[in-house]
């Protein structure tokens, strides 16, 4: 993957494979680590969005199998307990960030 030009964010979505990826061709990058409140609310996530059981056991058990590795590569954690909390934290990491590395 290429660099982006000087002074453009690029913001990806990606699991923790992805994740370890970035770090090792680009260890200068931002890494932020979401996470949701707790496991039970995890739960209640995917079965709203429709996911079904043999799924969202097996999400949650990657879950807490991916937990620890994204917590030591990344930069900054973040409890998703609110959506617009969440995107003002991130946004407030990245424009600190931003402006360290000047």
């Amino acid at each position: 993957m290429p660099s982006p030009p000087p002074g453009l964010d690029v913001v990806l979505e990606i699991e923790v494979d992805g994740a370890q990826q970035i770090r090792r061709r680009h260890p200068e990058a931002l890494l932020i680590f979401v996470l949701p409140p707790s496991r039970e609310e995890q739960r209640r996530r995917l079965e709203e969005r429709g996911d079904i059981d043999h799924k969202v056991e097996a999400r949650l058990r990657k879950a807490e199998d991916e937990e620890p590795v994204g917590k030591a590569i990344s930069d900054y954690v973040v409890v998703n307990d609110s959506l617009d909390r969440t995107v003002d934290e991130m946004v407030a990491i990245i424009e600190t960030e931003r402006a360290r590395r000047r």
